[in-house]
């Protein structure tokens, strides 16, 4: 299962370099009353707008690995068929169950919550910190949906009625996930994950 989320890690990865050159050069910037807003949203709007196209390559690898682990064979057309811009869009702008927000309105929340604290706060450069943080904790928190939502749409796309819940056998493994460890469970039923960066996988129920 190493091969689960690799699409989804090395988007987070790149996700996060991006970050840390914009949310920096913000740093930079030469603030004044009309330009905060504009700046700030700007940065929101560009990295929102790269990490929706990586979520789609997040979700067609996902949606491939999907096949992959049902025995089929890796289709890319099948993917591009099933996982659309539209179908990425539907993704975004639904509530998540994990994070409870919805991706679109929430870049712009932030966007506008960073800026009007960078207007009062004696000390912009950590408020950029951890504007950052909390920026890059929900990029890579979509990424991970992205691809979990796919492979279940892959598993549905190939008929697979139940999955079984497989957890990340370490020391962070939360009680949740320790309590789902090895359950079988419907597709249409496979509950949201417990809690932020989880990395449990579904395994397919094929014929026996």
């Amino acid at each position: 299962m190493d091969r689960y989320y690799e699409a989804c890690d090395k988007a987070i990865s790149a996700m996060n370099k991006e970050n840390v050159e914009a949310f920096g050069r913000l740093k930079l910037a030469d603030w004044d009353q009309v330009n905060v807003i504009r700046t700030v949203v700007t940065v929101y709007r560009t990295s929102m707008r790269k990490a929706r196209k990586r979520y789609l390559k997040v979700a067609r690898y996902g949606y491939l690995y999907g096949m992959y682990l049902c025995g089929l064979g890796k289709d890319q057309r099948a993917a591009e068929k099933a996982i659309t811009e539209k179908w990425v869009d539907r993704v975004l702008t639904e509530t998540d169950f994990v994070t409870l927000y919805r991706f679109n309105s929430e870049a712009e929340r932030k966007a506008y919550k960073l800026a009007e604290t960078l207007e009062v706060s004696p000390d912009r450069n950590r408020e950029i910190d951890k504007a950052l943080r909390y920026w890059s904790q929900q990029l890579g928190q979509f990424a991970i949906n992205m691809t979990d939502y796919a492979i279940l749409q892959a598993f549905e796309d190939a008929g697979v009625e139940e999955v079984i819940w497989d957890t990340v056998k370490d020391e962070r493994r939360c009680h949740e996930c320790r309590e789902l460890d090895g359950k079988r469970l419907k597709v249409d039923e496979v509950p949201p994950k417990p809690h932020i960066g989880c990395r449990c996988h579904l395994i397919p129920v094929v014929d026996e």
